[in-house]
């Protein structure tokens, strides 16, 4: 199931190449005027805490969006500008909660977890501990996010708990999930973020979950089934029918195919 997710996610990329990197000039976009901000403007302390907090906000914002969006492209389907704007309409339920988490775990990053590793003696080492696993959990968990919302559809508070059951029942794939987020954004970082990019490792995190979400609901028609049991090759052969065989000349020269 691993290498078809990266096969499924590689090829729902290139197929879509364009979109995304047009997607990704907005994280550019953002990018700059965040630096911009934040070096440019001689603000106070509590001002410039503010601007970070509203830029913060802004950045999941638009992740809500692009998830939404490019979870059209899971789905083999090209979305419009109106899509996009008709997404941005359903994304705003979602964003208070995922900005309070984000907010949240900037503050532990940054701030509380600094003050506790100066923090001599016992109190110390165990407050660093517990931090640092709250922040590898909520890291992890947050990659669903969006992705539940697209696709179930729930109630914020619900795509929350959902996201960290998920993130539970999965813990294997979804550390080599954040091992794949991390290696794409490395390597998006040498293309200015533009390809790969933030809206590709996204549409991943979309990819990732409608795969998983093949496994529940084998496991929801035979509930006697363990998971070792799932048969992946037969729950992916639409999947691997819809994205075909592929070859270089292929993907470079579709049209002579």
């Amino acid at each position: 199931m691993v290498g078809f997710f990266i096969k499924k996610a590689f090829f729902d990329g290139w197929d879509n190449l364009i979109a995304l990197i047009i997607l990704n000039l907005g994280y550019v976009v953002l990018l700059g005027f965040g630096y911009l901000v934040t070096t440019a403007l001689e603000i106070s302390n509590v001002l410039a805490l503010i601007v970070v907090i509203v830029w913060l906000c802004a950045v999941q914002f638009y992740n809500g969006v692009v998830s939404f969006f490019t979870f059209e492209f899971v789905k083999y389907k090209r979305p419009g500008i109106r899509e996009f704007f008709d997404y941005a309409r359903q994304v705003l339920p979602y964003i208070p909660l995922i900005c309070i988490v984000t907010v949240a775990v900037a503050i532990i990053m940054f701030l509380v977890l600094p003050f506790y590793m100066a923090t001599p003696g016992l109190l110390g080492a165990v407050s660093v501990a517990i931090m640092f696993w709250v922040l590898v959990f909520a890291v992890l968990s947050m990659q669903y996010y969006y992705p539940v919302a697209a696709q179930l559809g729930d109630p914020p508070l619900k795509v929350l708990k959902k996201s960290m059951l998920l993130t539970l029942d999965n813990l294997g794939f979804t550390f080599f999930l954040f091992i794949y987020t991390c290696f794409n954004t490395v390597i998006s970082v040498l293309t200015a973020f533009l390809v790969p990019g933030i809206a590709s490792v996204l549409m991943s995190h979309q990819v990732a979950l409608r795969l998983r979400m093949m496994k529940y609901d084998y496991m929801e028609e035979h509930p006697e089934a363990k998971k070792r049991d799932i048969p992946w090759y037969a729950l992916l052969i639409d999947e691997r029918k819809k994205i075909g065989p592929r070859s270089l000349r292929g993907m470079i020269f579709p049209w002579k195919e």
